[in-house]
């Protein structure tokens, strides 16, 4: 007899294929049906737990970025200097684009999630900022300034918003850990802490 499976679990794995779907295709392209197969259900049994695209895509949004940015923790807590504490976070953020949406539909995306999830991706983007600016006090001494004119949450938001930069820019995957490498090596300088940053290894 097989066990039917909780309704959590199969709510993740739904919005785990959901985020093959729309990486692949895009938002506008995305149907139900498309969901459905890709997560190895029929459509009737997708809107017991979902009402509509729209419902899955927030829901996909929240699941992802809770998990870009527990993973950011980590990753930044296995790391002892600044720089590479800095990579080691901000290099997940990239990596999750680069390696679940297909190269011509991130801006289409991100645009979509602006419109539909506005509360999802300020509330992300304070946090992941929030991690970033932490990152930056305790190894500076303080919150501010760290830089004539520049706080910890000021730094954390440039930093944050370039990253959203290079994931939109041409180039393979190596290529644009190499620029969010190179830009972690200049702020660090930039605060006065240089440190040698290696190879990036994506």
């Amino acid at each position: 007899m097989t066990r039917k499976k909780p309704a959590e679990d199969r709510r993740v794995e739904i919005l785990t294929a959901a985020m093959t779907v729309f990486g692949r295709y895009g938002y506008r392209r995305t149907s139900m049906e498309m969901i459905a197969k890709a997560a190895g259900i029929s459509r009737p049994a997708l809107y017991q737990h979902f009402s509509g695209r729209e419902d899955v895509f927030r829901a996909m949004g929240a699941h992802m970025l809770d998990g870009v940015l527990r993973s950011a923790r980590e990753a930044a807590a296995a790391e002892n200097t600044l720089a590479d504490q800095l990579y080691a976070a901000l290099a997940i953020k990239l990596r999750t684009v680069l390696g679940s949406v297909g190269a011509g539909h991130r801006a289409e995306l991100l645009t979509e999630a602006g419109v539909i999830a506005p509360d999802l991706m300020l509330s992300f983007k304070n946090r992941f900022a929030a991690l970033v600016a932490d990152l930056l006090a305790a190894a500076t001494g303080g919150p501010d300034p760290l830089a004539p004119g520049m706080t910890a949450d000021e730094c954390a938001d440039l930093l944050l918003d370039a990253v959203v930069g290079i994931s939109q820019a041409d180039g393979t995957p190596g290529q644009l850990h190499r620029r969010l490498r190179q830009l972690v090596e200049l702020t660090v300088r930039g605060l006065g802490t240089p440190e040698p940053v290696p190879a990036a290894t994506p």
